[in-house]
């Protein structure tokens, strides 16, 4: 999270490079992520697989072993065509050394199983490595962390559905379809990789426009690493994002500066069943040592009430401002701002014997204890 345009021990060309090939990587390995859940939405076998490497495993928990098979348990056999699922990752936070990375991302799924529509939320934690100059996954374990179950109503307006393209698990999906017209392969090719020139002489405007792009990128992982520390209940990451004198701005639940906040957030993450902040629809703009961001996020939380578990799914937006101290980009303000809430009874079938979710037996918990804190030491610091 900090500028790194030019590292000291690097002469001045040698260190854009880097931090451009860097930037590279993670847009190859946000792409690999972003192939597999195409591949499972759209039923299409061979783009699913387009994003591992030979010999790359997964532990789901319902299947522990070879990619390859994952991907048939998931995409393979007969089409079904109606069978709609929707993968959403956010979050997608990378650690890159070297020829290895690994990444933590948020997933949003929804699922129909015969009368029932799911959302399901979850975290992969990826392994994923270059070879060849091709970054792909090599290992996938699944987290899961949340389930919201209701029954298939249809819309509850008339006629509401009937104007849209409906998507399908086939290759006649109209999003698919189109994509074929324009002759796009989709599938990730042998030139989708990492691999940057570190020689090349980059123009001065070329320049300030990777100043920006790796600013950008350091922001988005403040945002990634507020959502992580708020829900696993890290009140040092928590503290780590913020700026000297920060302030943050939640309305009536909460005005003031970092500390009382960490310990509002640390307190709910305790008193909470579970919670998760899945963020997008990140715009940043950057001016010098400055930038404002304003960010999409749903969360979901669980907590106990008189009447028995209440889950709340709500979305809206984060405001935010962000300065350069001493190198590091820190945010000096947040404001949340509230668009939709919906509350209900919950219907989380976690334990339910028999139910899709028993066999996710790798579960999401608080700090030190999420499988993530584990995970994200095996690659440095």
């Amino acid at each position: 999270m900090k500028d790194s345009l030019h590292p000291k021990s690097e002469p001045r060309s040698a260190g854009v490079m880097a931090a451009i090939a860097n930037l590279v990587a993670k847009q190859a390995i946000t792409e690999a992520i972003t192939t597999v859940q195409r591949g499972i939405d759209r039923g299409d076998l061979a783009l699913m697989q387009s994003a591992w490497h030979d010999g790359a495993e997964v532990q789901y928990g319902f299947f522990n072993g070879p990619a390859t098979q994952l991907c048939e348990i998931l995409v393979g056999g007969p089409a079904q065509p109606d069978n709609i699922t929707t993968h959403n990752p956010s979050n997608v936070w990378i650690k890159i050394s070297g020829d290895q990375a690994i990444s933590e991302s948020y997933v949003f799924v929804y699922t129909r199983v015969g009368a029932v529509q799911s959302l399901i939320g979850g975290r992969y934690l990826d392994r994923h490595e270059r070879r060849n100059g091709q970054w792909r996954l090599s290992h996938r374990t699944y987290v899961f962390d949340w389930n919201i179950n209701q029954p298939a109503t249809g819309s509850g307006v008339p006629g509401f559905e009937a104007p849209y393209h409906r998507g399908s698990k086939s290759p006649e999906d109209p999003g698919a379809r189109l994509l074929a017209k324009w002759g796009i392969r989709n599938r990730l090719e042998p030139s989708s990789g990492g691999t940057v020139n570190r020689t090349t002489e980059l123009s001065a405007q070329l320049e300030e426009k990777v100043r920006v792009a790796l600013a950008k990128s350091d922001i988005q992982e403040l945002i990634f690493a507020h959502a992580r520390a708020v829900d696993r209940g890290d009140t040092v990451l928590l503290r780590s994002v913020w700026a000297p004198g920060a302030t943050i701005d939640l309305g009536k639940f909460y005005a003031g500066d970092v500390e009382g906040y960490c310990e509002l957030m640390r307190n709910t993450a305790l008193n909470i069943r579970r919670m998760s902040h899945a963020v997008n629809n990140i715009w940043i703009e950057v001016d010098g040592e400055s930038a404002v961001a304003e960010s999409y996020v749903i969360a979901t939380a669980t907590a106990a009430s008189d009447q028995g578990d209440q889950d709340t799914l709500s979305g809206g937006r984060y405001v935010d401002r962000y300065q350069l101290c001493n190198g590091v980009w820190k945010c000096s303000h947040r404001t949340f701002v509230s668009d939709w809430i919906i509350e209900q009874p919950s219907t989380d079938q976690r334990d339910v014997p028999g139910s899709m979710y028993e066999p996710l037996t790798l579960r999401g918990g608080l700090y030190p204890n999420d499988p993530v804190y584990s995970f994200w030491k095996t690659l440095g610091s």
